[in-house]
């Protein structure tokens, strides 16, 4: 929802054109707005979760199923690889029905392995020199599986020289003599030999077997493939966005718009990044303005070796720089960015630029809002700062917090001038500290306090107002 400044004119007032009370009223009815929306989100993301979680209940269960699985499959590979290399006959290969799984499901016919075993066998073992074989008879998947394996070859494998292959005792393939185990022909192929039309082993110039395609290692991968499930992702979350900005509407989305907003904002996500440097980063007067400008901090830009030893303080030291000052704004400054420890890293992080920008745009539409109606900014950071005092003494010691007080229990501005002790003792008269922070009517209160003299201030040029009797 837009906020309407529009409705807002009011007096003619050198210092503002707009009631700084109806600007809060409006914002706060923003606000409101705003915070009820992501309250409905809040409750929806609720229902989102419990959701999710008996999703990821199922998936979890499922997964551990898949895992099982997984693990089967691994020992079947494991099992297919031990026995091919240790066979020593076609048949005991054949009749074991967990390598024959393995051969099966690698070569598209985990169907036939589940319907009609024996066929399988009978494709496997077929002699490709009969017509009327089963894998002679069958497809051409039939005859390929038929031909990859060779199983039905007969007799004793041989080389081209005529000589005879053997298995010797380490279980390797020799064609000298001295194999112990000679090696059926229906074997060859599964051993990895590159064999002729004839079916005889080939061999290179120099009278060694020639190896051929793996069809052990390849089939064992197929398998695997095949039969290994992809875990499921359990769902999650949408990435969680930050706090809804309490006046965010048409109007602050204008305004981000402006031209001299759009401009600095530019030039800092396009110039940030090639900050390597505490050196570079306050070498670069535009980009330091910014970040203090995010932060309302703009006025200490006159005091850079006070803000650089402020953002290189150490937290953990109590007696460190940042630590000296009431004004949270310095602490929570240096923690974001932490050059102590992390040098200009996180600054130059995408969620850390993202930040800045959009402490940037809030801020300086704050003050825009200020201009048009002043003290309404004040009434806002007192709101904000408020959770952060815990004594009289923090509360003089923050200069919002201080003026909003004092103006709304006219206080005269001489307390000044009194000794520390003496202005807690005055303020504590007006005000608790404790029963405020606890009650947000009463802190509501204050701040219309505040504004409604604000408002006659500017109008009149004094502190008397008919709207003083709205709080009397």
């Amino acid at each position: 929802m837009s906020i309407d400044l529009s409705i807002l004119y009011g007096g003619t007032s050198s210092t503002g054109t707009m009631s700084a009370l109806a600007m809060y009223k409006k914002l706060g009815k923003q606000a409101d707005e705003n915070a009820s929306a992501e309250a409905e989100e809040a409750e929806a993301e609720k229902v989102q979760a419990q959701i999710r979680e008996m999703n990821n209940a199922a998936i979890r269960v499922r997964n551990a199923q898949y895992k099982q699985g997984n693990a089967e499959v691994a020992n079947d590979v494991t099992y297919f690889k031990n026995r091919a290399a240790s066979a020593t006959t076609v048949d005991e290969l054949i009749n074991d029905d967990r390598v024959l799984k393995v051969i099966a499901y690698a070569n598209d016919m985990g169907d036939l392995y589940n319907t009609d075993r024996q066929r399988l066998r009978d494709i496997l073992t077929s002699d490709l020199n009969d017509v009327n074989s089963v894998a002679r008879q069958g497809g051409a998947k039939e005859l390929e599986l038929a031909k990859k394996y060779n199983f039905g070859a007969t007799g004793i494998q041989a080389d081209t020289d005529g000589n005879t292959i053997g298995i010797d005792a380490n279980g390797d393939l020799v064609n000298d003599g001295s194999g112990t185990t000679d090696l059926p022909a229906g074997l060859a192929k599964l051993k990895a030999l590159a064999v002729d039309a004839n079916g005889k082993a080939l061999l290179d110039s120099t009278g060694a077997l020639i190896s051929g395609s793996n069809v052990v290692s390849s089939d064992a991968s197929a398998y695997s493939k095949a039969l290994t499930k992809t875990l499921l992702s359990e769902e999650t979350a949408a990435e969680s966005t930050d706090e809804t900005y309490a006046y965010d509407g048409d109007e602050f989305e204008r305004f981000k718009t402006r031209t001299d907003i759009q401009s600095e904002v530019d030039y800092y996500k396009e110039n940030i990044g090639s900050v390597e440097s505490v050196d570079d980063l306050f070498a670069n007067q535009r980009l330091l303005n910014f970040i203090l400008k995010a932060y309302d901090m703009e006025s200490e830009a006159q005091y850079p070796g006070k803000i650089r030893k402020i953002l290189e303080s150490d937290l953990a030291d109590a007696d460190s720089l940042a630590n000296q000052f009431q004004d949270p704004r310095y602490q929570q400054m240096t923690e974001d960015f932490s050059f102590y420890i992390f040098g200009t890293s996180r600054l130059t992080s995408s969620g850390a630029i993202d930040d800045v920008v959009e402490k940037f745009q809030q801020t300086e539409y704050e003050k825009y809002l200020d201009e048009q109606a002043p003290g309404v900014r004040v009434a806002i950071e007192f709101k904000r700062r408020l959770d952060d005092v815990d004594t009289t003494l923090q509360l003089l010691g923050d200069s919002v917090l201080r003026e909003v007080i004092t103006v709304a229990n006219y206080i005269p501005d001489e307390m000044a001038y009194q000794e520390v002790e003496a202005q807690v003792t005055t303020v504590e008269k007006k005000v608790d500290i404790d029963a405020l922070k606890s009650d947000p009517e009463l802190v509501e209160k204050m701040v219309q306090r505040y504004l409604s003299i604000k408002d006659s201030e500017a109008s009149s040029g004094g502190a008397d107002s008919y709207l003083l009797d709205l709080f009397a």
